[in-house]
C-alpha cells in the first residue's frame, strides 16, 4: 500500500485494543539485539501499516530474524513455540495441523468437515481448512499471531484468534538468497530466492513490473525404525515454491500477483500404543482376559478337533500376548523403533494463486484520504494418507500366525469352546474374515480434495481523528472426502464414508478508530461490526459392509443443507497513560457457523459463539530498553464446538459436538529488555484456566437408557494452564571479520489433555474413560552465528543449531481408541542439530 497507509503522521493512543499479550512480540517484535533500544515490527493486523505496539491488539510479531532462530516456517512448527498457541498435527496425517489459541482449537485437522477456530491467512488469503495448513512456505517476512476473537476484520471462524502468514514482496532490485542445511538423522535442505530487477518506470508506459522467486526443499530420514521392515516412522520430504509479480501501474495504483504451491511425501510419525482399554463394562484387563482363555485352548486340543486350534489360535494368541505385554512393561514414553505392516505415508499437494489491487486514491474530502483495495484468489489441496495408526505389526506369516487383535481372538476362543472344538459355520466366518480382511487394529486409507475461492473488497480511509475500514467479503469452497479405512479388522468390517460438502460465505464488515477532542488527544475508541450469512450443503454417500455381509454393501445417502447467520462485533477504548504507556479495555464476540459431521452419517451440529472481555496494558520504558505487556481476559462460549474421536461403531472417526457452556479466563505477560548493548532477555508467561460449565450427557442405547453427567470428566483440550518462555540474544563479539551472536531459548508448559472427553459404550452401557494426560515439558533450543561474514558483494552467515537439546520425551497427542482396545501417542522429536550456511547478496 501507499500513501497515508504507511505514513505515520502524528502520535496516536495506541489502541492496543486486544491485548497486549503474550509474550508476543518477544523475540519477535525486537531482537535484533544490535541496539540499546528495542525495536518493534511493522505489522498490517488492522488493515493498515502500523507499529505492533500501536495496533490495537493483543499480538504477537515475529519478525524474519525470529523465525530464522526459532526455526519456524509452518504452522506445525509454531505449536509450543509462541505462548498461547498449542494445537497437534493429526495422527497419521502430516500437514493436517489443528491450532488453539487461549485454550481453544477447531479439532482434527484431518476432518474435512470441521472448520477451524484459528483463523489462517497466507497474504491476507483465508486458508479454509486445517488440513494441509502445516506446509512450509517459501519465504516469509514476518507472523502475526492475533489472540482473541477476531471477527469484525477477520470474520469466520477465526473466534479463537489469527495468524498472518506474510511473505516477502519483489524489491524491484536484483538480490539474490541462498541457505544450505545438514543434520543429524541425514537432514539436508536447500532454500533459493531471486529478486530480479524491475523492468520499466512507475507512471510511464505500462509501468514498472517487478518479480521474484522462491524455492525451497527438505529431506530427512526416519526418527524411528520399523521393525516389520518396511520404511520408517516421521520421516520429511517436502519442497514449496513461490511466484510473485509486482506491477506499478502509476504511483497510486499497483497490482500483485502471487502463485505458491508446496509439496510433501513422507512417512508419518510413528503412533505408538501405550496401553490398552478394558475388555468388559467392569474394567476388565484384556491382556488377563485373553491369557486366562490362552490357559484353557489346550482342553479343545484332541485328536479329532480342528486343527487350526494347535496350528494358528494358540500361536496366534501366543504372540499376541507377548506383543501385549511388551507394550504394557514399556508404557508410555517415546520407543526407539514399532512394527507396522502398513507403513503410514502422507501425500499433499496445496497450490494458490492470489491477485490484489491497491488503489490509493488521495485525498477525497471528508472521506480523508482512502485506498480502494481488492484481493481475489483461489486455492486447491489434494491429500492421501495410507497406513498402520498403531505400532503393532499384526501381518499373518505363511501359516496364518500372527499378532492378532485381541477382539477376533476371544471370539475365536469362544466359537471353539461353543463347539467343543469342532469347525463350525462360526468358527468358519470368523476365519474367513481374518484370511480375506485381515486381524490389525487399524488402517487408514484416506483421499481428500479440496478447493476454495474467495474475493475481498476494503475501503481504508483516514481523516484527523477517524481511520475506518470497511469491506465486503464473498467466499465459496467444496471438499470431497473418499475414506476406505478399515479397524478391528475382521470384525469392523468394511465400507466407504463418502462426502461432497461445500460452504458460501457473504459477510459485510467495518471497523473504525476514533480520537476525540478530550483528554489531550489520549483516548481513542475503537468499533467493529460485522454481518455474515453462510450456506452449508452436504452429500453423504456412506457404503456400509459390516463383516460377513455381502459385498454389495448397504448404501446409506442424504443430502443436507443448513443457512447460518450472525452480527458479530467489537469495542475497544484505549488511553495512553504516558508517552509510553498505553491502557486498553476491549470487548469482543466471535462466531463459528455450524454444520455436519461428514465421518458420521447426518450428523449436523449448531452454530458456536462467544464473548470476550480483555484489559491489557502495553507500555515501553527506560529510554525503550524494557518493554512490558500484559493483559488479563475472560470469555464465555455458548453451544461450544468440541471435538471427540468416537469409536463406538467400529471404526475410528473424528466428531464435532456442541458441549454447551465454557467460562474462562486468563492472562499473558511480555517482558523484553536490552540491558545493555547487544544483549536482548525475554520472559514471557501465559495462563489460562477453565473447562465446562455444561456438557452434554452420555446415555447408552439399552432401554431402560442409562445416562452418565459428563461435566466433571470434560476438560479443556489441547491447552496447558501454564508457560512460560525465557530467552536471551547476544552478540558477543564484532569483529572485521564478522559478527558472533548465540541466541537460546528454553520453552516450559505444564500437562494438558488431549480431549475433552472420551466416551464408548459396552453392550450398550456408556462408558467414560480416563483422559490421556501429556505430560510437562521443558524444550531448550540455541543457535551460535558467525554473521555479516563480506564474501565478494554479499555476505555469509554460518550457524550451528540445536532443538530440544535436553532430548525431552515428550508426547504431542494421544488417541483412547475404545472399544477397539488401544491407547496410543505420538512424540515430539527428539534432540536434533545441525549447520546452516547463508548466503546474501
Amino acid at each position: 500500500m501507499r500513501g497515508p497507509m504507511l505514513k505515520f503522521p502524528r502520535f496516536r493512543p495506541r489502541p492496543l485494543a486486544l491485548a497486549l499479550s503474550p509474550l508476543i512480540m518477544s523475540l519477535g517484535m525486537a531482537a535484533q539485539a544490535q541496539a540499546v533500544a528495542l525495536e518493534e515490527v511493522i505489522v498490517t493486523a488492522q488493515k493498515r501499516a502500523e507499529g505492533s505496539q500501536d495496533t490495537p491488539l493483543s499480538i504477537t510479531a515475529l519478525s524474519e530474524k525470529v523465525l530464522e532462530q526459532r526455526g519456524i516456517n509452518s504452522t506445525s512448527s509454531m505449536i509450543g513455540e509462541v505462548l498461547g498457541v498449542g494445537g497437534f498435527e493429526a495422527p497419521g496425517s502430516r500437514g493436517a495441523t489443528s491450532l488453539s489459541i487461549r485454550g481453544f482449537g477447531g479439532g482434527s485437522g484431518a476432518n474435512l468437515s470441521t472448520d477451524p477456530a484459528v483463523g489462517i491467512y497466507m497474504d491476507g488469503v483465508y486458508i479454509g481448512k486445517m488440513n494441509g495448513s502445516g506446509m512450509d512456505v517459501a519465504e516469509l517476512e514476518r507472523i502475526e499471531v492475533l489472540r482473541g476473537p477476531q471477527g469484525t476484520l477477520y470474520g469466520r471462524n477465526s473466534t479463537a484468534g489469527a495468524i498472518n502468514f506474510i511473505s516477502k514482496q519483489p524489491t524491484g532490485e536484483f538480490g539474490f538468497r541462498a541457505k544450505g542445511t545438514l543434520g543429524n538423522y541425514d537432514e539436508r535442505g536447500l532454500r533459493l530466492n531471486t529478486d530480479l530487477p524491475a523492468v520499466g518506470e512507475v507512471g510511464e508506459g505500462l509501468g514498472r513490473l517487478s518479480a521474484s522467486l522462491g524455492y525451497q526443499t527438505r529431506e530427512r530420514d526416519p526418527f524411528y525404525d520399523n521393525t516389520s521392515g518396511g520404511e520408517g516412522f516421521d520421516s520429511i520430504d517436502r519442497q514449496a515454491w513461490r511466484l510473485a509479480l509486482k506491477w506499478e501501474l502509476t504511483d497510486s495504483l499497483t497490482a500483485d500477483y502471487a502463485y505458491d504451491g508446496s509439496r510433501l511425501d513422507e512417512t508419518s510419525a510413528m503412533q505408538q500404543v501405550v496401553g490398552f482399554t478394558p475388555v468388559t463394562l467392569d474394567g476388565s484387563s484384556r491382556i488377563e482376559t485373553l491369557a486366562q482363555l490362552r490357559s484353557f485352548m489346550p482342553l479343545l486340543v484332541y485328536p479329532g478337533s480342528d486343527p487350526r486350534i494347535s496350528e494358528r489360535l494358540i500361536p496366534s494368541m501366543d504372540q499376541t500376548l507377548a506383543v501385549y505385554n511388551e507394550i504394557e512393561a514399556q508404557g508410555p514414553g517415546r520407543a526407539d523403533s514399532g512394527a507396522a505392516e502398513n507403513t503410514p505415508i502422507a501425500d499433499n499437494e496445496v497450490s494458490g494463486h492470489a491477485l490484489t489491487f491497491t488503489w490509493d486514491a488521495g485525498d477525497m474530502g471528508a472521506f480523508g484520504d482512502v485506498t480502494f483495495k481488492s484481493i481475489t484468489a483461489y486455492r486447491e489441496m489434494d491429500t492421501y494418507v495410507f497406513g498402520d495408526l498403531d505400532n503393532i505389526d499384526s501381518s499373518l506369516d505363511a501359516n496364518g500366525v500372527g499378532a492378532m487383535n485381541d477382539l477376533i481372538l476371544l471370539q475365536l476362543g469362544s466359537a471353539y469352546f461353543g463347539s467343543g472344538g469342532q469347525p463350525s459355520p462360526t468358527v468358519d466366518f470368523f476365519w474367513n474374515g481374518v484370511d480375506t480382511i485381515g486381524a490389525y487394529h487399524s488402517k487408514q486409507d484416506t483421499r481428500s480434495e479440496y478447493e476454495q475461492f474467495s474475493q475481498e473488497f476494503n475501503i481504508i480511509g483516514a481523516t484527523d481523528r477517524l481511520d475506518y475500514v470497511l469491506g465486503l467479503y464473498y467466499f465459496d469452497d467444496e471438499a470431497i472426502y473418499d475414506r476406505q479405512a478399515v479397524f478391528l479388522a475382521p470384525l469392523g468390517g468394511t465400507g466407504t464414508q463418502q462426502y461432497d460438502y461445500t460452504t458460501e460465505s457473504l459477510a459485510v464488515f467495518g471497523q473504525a478508530t476514533w480520537v476525540p477532542p478530550v483528554l489531550e488527544e489520549r483516548l481513542s475508541v475503537t468499533a467493529g461490526l460485522r454481518y455474515t450469512e453462510e450456506d452449508k450443503a452436504i452429500s453423504y454417500d456412506y457404503l456400509n459392509r459390516p463383516f460377513g455381509a455381502p459385498s454389495a454393501g448397504i448404501p446409506a445417502q442424504a443430502d443436507l443443507q443448513e443457512n447460518f447467520y450472525n452480527l458479530s462485533g467489537s469495542f475497544t477504548a484505549a488511553y495512553q497513560v504516558t508517552d509510553g504507556m498505553n491502557a486498553f479495555l476491549r470487548y469482543a464476540t466471535g462466531y463459528r457457523s455450524g454444520g455436519f459431521n461428514g465421518e458420521v452419517f447426518a450428523n449436523p451440529f449448531e452454530e458456536e459463539t462467544m464473548e470476550q472481555w480483555e484489559l491489557g496494558i502495553k507500555s515501553d520504558w527506560w529510554d525503550n530498553r524494557l518493554r512490558v505487556n500484559g493483559s488479563l481476559y475472560t470469555f464465555v462460549y455458548e453451544d461450544l464446538q468440541t471435538s471427540q474421536i468416537k469409536t463406538d461403531s467400529g471404526t475410528a472417526t473424528s466428531v464435532i459436538a456442541n458441549a454447551g457452556e465454557a467460562d474462562r479466563w486468563g492472562g499473558e505477560l511480555e517482558i523484553l529488555v536490552a540491558p545493555i548493548e547487544d544483549l536482548v532477555l525475554g520472559l514471557n508467561y501465559a495462563y489460562v484456566t477453565g473447562d465446562f460449565e455444561k456438557f452434554p450427557e452420555l446415555c447408552g442405547t439399552n432401554v431402560p437408557q442409562t445416562c452418565l453427567s459428563t461435566v466433571e470428566s470434560a476438560k479443556r483440550g489441547s491447552s496447558p494452564g501454564n508457560q512460560l518462555t525465557a530467552s536471551a540474544d547476544y552478540v558477543f563479539a564484532r569483529t572485521s571479520f564478522g559478527d558472533i551472536r548465540g541466541y537460546v531459548q528454553a520453552n516450559w508448559q505444564e500437562e494438558w489433555y488431549e480431549s475433552a472427553l472420551w466416551t464408548g459404550s459396552y453392550n450398550g452401557e456408556p462408558y467414560i474413560y480416563d483422559h490421556l494426560v501429556m505430560d510437562e515439558r521443558t524444550l531448550v533450543n540455541a543457535r551460535l552465528s558467525l554473521e555479516n561474514v563480506k564474501a565478494g558483494d554479499g555476505t555469509v552467515t554460518v550457524s550451528l543449531w540445536g532443538k530440544n537439546l535436553t532430548d525431552n520425551d515428550y508426547p504431542t497427542f494421544g488417541i483412547n481408541f475404545g472399544a477397539l482396545g488401544i491407547i496410543t501417542e505420538q512424540y515430539g522429536a527428539p534432540r536434533t542439530y545441525g549447520l546452516d550456511i547463508s548466503y546474501e547478496y
